[in-house]
């Protein structure tokens, strides 16, 4: 007891509030009360420490109330100097010059979103624009400018004031049926009194406007059936008008889409992007977009007298060829189908691979793959399974492993070809006359466009008469051997063979994607004769290997000339080849191009290979074209087509062959495939 009234008294009389050692000398008991009181005089003495330097260094006599206020104001003139710039060219952009367009960096494309506004919704009338309106607001899309921008309540009027189609007849059912509705709940009043026949109490109703002069619901029962016969038929009708109307409208938004393409791989020139070309507004002069670069491509005189050169010709008159294959051994006398497969799973490999040695094909396939570090699991070690060189018969596969360095759009480097977004160079492929490696002489593109110069490099090392087929790797099934029908006929050259997609599904003009690609290597001047053509895939090529070859020179060299680097431009350049004649004409042998003295051109489902990814309309099997009974997908007269490309797009093929990929992975996986 004499030890706390000792430590209390001495608390209590000490002057030296922030004194630890005293603090801590006192501190001695533990208790809460004590450890509250200290706590309490800490607080006092920081307030009281606080308000001592603010009267000292703080306008010493100005009231605490203005001195918030002329620091408040301070620090909003700060704000205001520090934000200054940020804020005039946000004001700059959104708003409007002197010259009534709005401001935009040198190069800029209009943003797509007013694009459509300008295309789809202002074309379409507006009823709060008069003409004069409307007509300023086309121009300013002509112009490069986006559309006015309008208040919050200017633009909360003109929404309501646009007529809705789909809306107006959901208000004119709801009104219909609560006619219904009202007969009903009187008919109940009248229970007994109303004839059966035409009580409406039950009936069937429809779910849709039908027009004023059809009700969503019979007059009666007994007019029921009457009544369902003219729903349908009116149903079908709204459904083609529905049809139609949708068909207007995405062609216009494919124009829009279209121009958008156009305008942003300009741009991307314009304000500089592309890595490699920083200065390329102010040294030379753009290549012209508008014109027909392909009528421009220099015939060279090489060897073989085709008038496109070598690919490898761009690094040097004496470069050389130094990729070589990871593993696995061409047989130059055999047939070959190449492939470019980077970066997908076993199962991609196993379906493609296994699916082509059940027909009893014999000959080589050459693939591309990820380096052995980027494999996914499995992949190498199915794949060496199945390299048989050493003997003339069966599958035999040849693997290249090809070094990327990718950058993105904006130039920046990246880590893969990002699904084939990305532009990427070659590494180690060419060289000069000593073997040295040289830079890849081209510029960053798609590896969907550097593919053909592999596949150019691979075509080398097979004699004239062999057959080449270029395929996809993903979405291809095959079900009969792929050259069983020209094995069957005497050794001939110069056949070039291509295959189209579905002419009545899809035409150049009516696909945005492919008339993209065309308008943007090609400018739309020289390209818009064939927009009513039907569309030639680039996934799917077969040829004798000297027409592959003089093929894959021109492929190359359209990159050369156009530098169209969209993802996809490679089926621009396919398309333009053969409908601007670059490839001579269709069973026309005398005018053979190059090593190309016969060119085929096959209608979807009715060649080797089967495109089937414009028939998305309905499932395959309504079209004919598959038998579920027998796992088929069939061409159009029935027989069996040896290759189905694009399968996937077909939910129950897709689902078919899944279930196969699932047993080849199984035995795979148990050992129980025959390997080489």
């Amino acid at each position: 007891m004499m030890h706390r009234k000792k430590h209390t008294g001495s608390d209590r009389a000490s002057p030296y509030l922030f004194d630890d050692s005293i603090t801590s000398n006192s501190a001695d008991d533990g208790g809460s009360a004590k450890r509250k009181g200290r706590s309490r005089n800490m607080a006092s003495s920081t307030a009281l420490t606080v308000t001592n330097l603010t009267k000292n260094m703080c306008l010493p006599g100005v009231p605490v109330a203005l001195k918030l206020v002329l620091f408040s104001f301070l620090a909003f003139a700060l704000l205001m100097v520090l934000t200054a710039k940020a804020r005039r060219a946000h004001f700059r952009y959104k708003h409007k010059n002197s010259e009534g367009g709005l401001i935009r960096g040198p190069g800029m494309p209009v943003p797509l979103v007013d694009q459509l506004k300008q295309k789809l919704h202002f074309q379409n009338g507006n009823s709060n624009l008069s003409g004069n309106d409307n007509s300023k607001i086309l121009q300013d899309s002509e112009d490069g400018n986006s559309a006015p921008a309008l208040s919050s309540m200017e633009a909360t009027k003109r929404m309501l004031a646009q007529p809705s189609k789909f809306v107006d007849a959901e208000k004119k059912l709801k009104r219909q049926l609560l006619q219904l509705l009202e007969k009903q709940t009187e008919e109940q009043k009248n229970q007994g009194k109303v004839d059966p026949n035409n009580s409406v109490l039950g009936v069937k109703i429809s779910n849709r406007y039908l027009g004023e002069d059809l009700l969503p619901y019979p007059e009666s029962k007994q007019a029921e059936g009457e009544w369902e016969t003219k729903m349908n038929k009116r149903k079908d009708e709204l459904r083609k008008q529905d049809e139609m109307e949708w068909k207007a409208l995405m062609d216009q938004y494919n124009e829009v889409m279209v121009d958008y393409v156009e305008e942003n791989e300009h741009a991307d020139h314009r304000v500089g992007l592309h890595h490699d070309e920083p200065d390329v507004i102010d040294s030379k002069p753009q290549k012209p977009q508008q014109q027909q670069p392909a009528s421009n491509v220099k015939q060279v005189t090489s060897d073989d007298n085709t008038i496109w050169s070598a690919p490898l010709k761009k690094a040097g008159d004496d470069a050389t060829i130094l990729l070589k294959p990871a593993f696995g051994t061409h047989r130059p006398s055999s047939n070959a189908i190449l492939v470019f497969a980077e970066g997908y799973d076993l199962s991609i490999y196993l379906s493609f691979v296994e699916s082509l040695a059940n027909t009893g094909y014999s000959g080589d396939v050459v693939f591309s793959i990820s380096n052995e570090s980027k494999l996914k699991p499995g992949v190498k070690e199915y794949l060496l399974s199945k390299s048989n060189s050493q003997s003339e018969e069966g599958v035999n596969i040849i693997a290249y492993e090809v070094e990327w360095t990718c950058f993105k759009k904006s130039g920046e480097s990246a880590r893969g070809s990002g699904e084939g977004m990305n532009n990427c160079k070659m590494t180690n492929v060419f060289g000069d006359a000593a073997g040295n490696p040289v830079d890849d002489p081209r510029e960053p593109r798609p590896v969907a466009t550097a593919r053909y110069e592999l596949y150019w490099i691979w075509s080398l090392q097979y004699s004239k008469e062999s057959w080449l087929m270029l395929l996809d790797v993903r979405d291809v099934w095959f079900q009969l051997n792929p050259f069983e029908q020209v094995n069957t006929r005497d050794k001939v050259t110069g056949e070039l063979h291509l295959f189209g997609e579905n002419a009545d599904a899809v035409r150049i003009g009516t696909s945005a994607y492919n008339k993209g690609w065309l308008v943007t290597a090609y400018g739309r001047k020289t390209v818009s004769p064939y927009f009513n053509e039907p569309v030639i895939c680039s996934g799917s090529t077969m040829g004798n290997q000297d027409a592959i070859e003089t093929y894959l020179r021109a492929m190359v060299a359209q990159f050369d000339a156009t530098l169209c680097k969209s993802k996809g431009c490679d089926q621009g350049f396919h398309n333009y080849l053969y409908y601007s004649g670059q490839l001579g004409k269709v069973d026309d042998e005398t005018t053979s191009v190059g090593a190309i003295s016969k060119l085929l051109v096959h209608e979807q489902g009715k060649g080797v290979i089967n495109n089937l990814g414009a028939l998305r309309t309905k499932p395959l099997k309504e079209w004919g074209m598959y038998d579920a009974e027998k796992e088929l997908v069939l061409n159009w007269d029935g027989s069996t087509s040896p290759v189905a490309h694009q399968y996937d797009r077909d939910k129950e093929v897709n689902i078919m062959v899944k279930g196969k990929k699932k047993q080849f992975e199984q035995q795979w996986r148990l050992g129980k495939l025959n390997t080489a």
